[in-house]
């Protein structure tokens, strides 16, 4: 053997003592789970701990303070303070720039339990909140188109005794037999005047009982508004002036036409 062989033999355990005794250890670490087991039930706790610690309600295990909140954390309290943050990312300033550049909320994130919650039910809630949004902008229009359908306006009154016109008491007709019962109202134009606008309510009052009918539960009232559209006198008028002044028709013959197309083919070419 020679010296390099025999410093290594020398330095370096042999082969197979080095192997019987690596196979030794590994079966004692088959033969014995509770060594492996130590090595990883610690770490295993440890992060088992820290997930259940954002999903758990109660005490925290490992007592911390909250500087944004004013109730212990971990109570029923402080859990419902961190339920109203709003979902997703929050908007952060870095290397002179916002991230991301759209308008998004500065506050703490949300809890794990609660990030979870919010993506795992997406869009609700706020899908019903966008739909009750609509619907209540639907009804204002709706209501407000009902009021001016429902309304008295100054044409339907006679300028010097605040009496309703015949159109405006076949308005008053339309208003209690037509209109739908959870629209029936009945609105007078204001006149800016107290004691004007209470000769016409008295006026519809007074024809309201002379029509009949279930009309008490109607309310009337005066609200101050502008007049839309045209009295019916005035419409009336612009139409047969309209149907007065129409020229008769003028057709004249084949034979005239013709005539007149060719006269005029010939001073066209006569120009040139």
């Amino acid at each position: 053997m020679s010296c390099a062989g025999l410093i290594c033999r020398q330095i370096l355990p042999d082969e197979d003592e080095w192997l019987t005794g690596r196979s030794a250890r590994l079966c004692d670490g088959f033969r014995r789970p509770d060594i492996a087991m130590k090595k990883i039930v610690l770490p295993l706790t440890l992060v088992l701990t820290g997930i259940l610690q954002g999903c758990t309600t109660g005490p925290q295990w490992f007592g911390h303070r909250d500087k944004t909140s004013c109730h212990e954390p971990g109570s029923d309290a402080w859990w419902a303070e961190k339920a109203m943050l709003p979902p997703g990312v929050r908007q952060q300033y870095k290397k002179g720039k916002i991230w991301p550049p759209q308008p998004r909320s500065n506050q703490e994130p949300q809890q794990f339990s609660h990030t979870y919650y919010a993506e795992h039910y997406w869009p609700l809630p706020y899908v019903c909140q966008d739909r009750d949004a609509v619907r209540s902008m639907m009804e204002t229009q709706v209501a407000l188109g009902w009021q001016e359908e429902t309304t008295l306006y100054n044409r339907h009154f006679h300028e010097e005794t605040q009496q309703l016109t015949r159109a405006g008491e076949l308005h008053l007709e339309y208003i209690l037999h037509v209109v739908p019962v959870d629209r029936r109202a009945v609105y007078i134009q204001s006149t800016y005047d107290t004691a004007l606008d209470a000769m016409r309510t008295d006026a519809v009052n007074s024809v309201m009982s002379g029509i009949g009918g279930n009309v008490g539960s109607v309310s009337v009232c005066v609200r101050e508004c502008q007049q839309v559209g045209r009295p019916a006198a005035e419409v009336q008028q612009i139409n047969e002036r309209y149907t007065t002044t129409t020229p008769s028709p003028r057709i004249g013959s084949a034979s005239g036409g013709g005539g007149g197309g060719g006269g005029a083919g010939g001073g066209a070419s006569g120009g040139n």
